[in-house]
């Protein structure tokens, strides 16, 4: 089965749910724009970072590899781990070494 662009967010969304979190239309939208952009073969992972926004508050991004381009970001380590294990399945899934098709139209 190949996954077709328009395909991506709602399964992405499917996947996330499964592991018990959600993500909003607006994080949805930022993981679909940054996904192309993080290629490789490298499984997803969560990195803990030290927040811009608050002192000492953490945000956990999902990011492949040795890459610091992230294609996740959240204050909850939980809801980035469930788009990091979404990412994984959906690839895995698809048996691919590249990110999944996902063009914006």
């Amino acid at each position: 089965m190949s996954i077709e662009s328009r395909d991506f967010p709602s399964l992405l969304r499917a996947h996330v749910e499964l592991q018990g979190a959600t993500i909003t239309a607006e994080e949805l939208s930022h993981v679909r724009e940054c996904y192309p952009r993080c290629r490789g073969k490298d499984l997803w992972d969560v990195r803990e970072y030290a927040s811009v926004t608050a002192v000492g508050a953490r945000e956990y991004r999902v990011v492949r590899g040795s890459s610091t381009q992230d294609v996740y970001r959240s204050s909850e380590r939980g809801h980035a781990s469930a788009v990091r294990s979404a990412l994984n399945e959906l690839e895995s899934e698809e048996g691919r070494t590249e990110p999944l098709q996902n063009s914006s139209s």
